[in-house]
């Protein structure tokens, strides 16, 4: 997927800020609009509730279409089956807004590793609107004129493959995975490509900084491909950064719970800490990012434009 790009961030361009509120609306009815919430199943506790609340209020006022998870969606084991009491008290009995009784699509993270897997998949067979088929999948979404392919990575099994394997986590099924993700760009055909997972590629944490794997490993596929997006999570602030290249741009989710202080680097266009989520919107045109912090303000906005559509 070729395109000639330029890009627009909104506000204060190309410079990290601290947390601050924007005067900046929400993404209109006619685009394709949907959740990225992640860092968030902690029973309704350090601002879950508060969170999740918030979150079907902007979901209703922004249209919203589906959900994505990031990850760690059960802190801090997981599930360990269809039954576990958890599936009520972080999720059932939290998003109850009636704009939130969407598809859901969630992705794996670290903390959900601890638990049952399979689980997770199979509360699919159960659950109105959770939809996970498989560790990793794509789909696609369409809405009018646009559409998006997503791509949900597994990204702690490729983490722990290829930097500490064992019996559970191997190479091979690391390297499967990216083989997969390759397999997938070479026959996309939408108009915007999104890779998601728990690990951003990415980060301007100080203790957890990029992810050498998904660096080494991933990075490649995602630059062949001309992916527009990669969205991860894992430490609990919002970021967006950019490399040398300025092809992909990388964005950090914040926690829909508990949050930890902001950080940048030289990479760093903006980065603030409050829980909260983020909301992707496409016009044939425009690919835009949304940050929402818990009182449901913007405190960002960036839009990436596709010049030739």
């Amino acid at each position: 997927m070729k395109h000639n790009y330029f890009f627009l961030a909104l506000i204060m361009a190309g410079m990290p800020l601290a947390a601050q509120t924007v005067t900046t609306e929400l993404p209109g009815s006619s685009s394709l609009n949907f959740i990225v919430i992640s860092d968030h199943g902690r029973n309704g506790h350090s601002n879950q509730k508060e969170v999740a609340e918030m979150m079907g209020e902007v979901a209703d006022d922004a249209s919203i279409r589906f959900v994505v998870t990031g990850g760690d969606n059960f802190q801090t084991a997981g599930v360990q089956s269809v039954s576990d009491p958890l599936w009520w008290f972080s999720h059932e009995n939290l998003y109850t807004h009636p704009s939130l009784n969407v598809d859901w699509y969630p992705a794996l993270g670290n903390h959900d590793h601890g638990g049952n897997i399979q689980a997770q998949i199979d509360y699919s067979n159960i659950s109105r609107r959770w939809k996970m088929p498989a560790p990793y999948y794509t789909l696609v979404k369409t809405r009018n004129d646009v559409s998006i392919r997503l791509i949900i990575l597994d990204t702690y099994s490729m983490v722990e493959g290829f930097g500490s394997p064992d019996e559970k986590y191997t190479p091979e099924a690391a390297r499967k995975q990216v083989s997969w993700a390759d397999s997938v760009l070479s026959a996309e055909k939408e108009d915007w490509v999104i890779l998601l997972g728990h690990h951003p590629v990415y980060s301007a944490h100080p203790s957890r900084q990029n992810t050498e794997e998904l660096v080494e490993y991933l990075l490649p596929v995602m630059k062949k491909h001309d992916v527009d997006f990669f969205i991860g999570a894992h430490d609990h602030i919002f970021q967006h950064l950019k490399d040398s290249t300025g092809i992909i741009d990388y964005f950090v989710n914040t926690a829909g719970s508990s949050v930890r202080p902001a950080a940048t680097n030289t990479m760093t266009q903006f980065t603030a800490s409050s829980p909260g989520f983020s909301i992707v919107s496409a016009t044939k045109t425009d690919l835009s990012m949304y940050f929402i912090n818990i009182e449901g303000k913007v405190i960002y906005k960036y839009v990436r434009n596709k010049t030739g559509a």
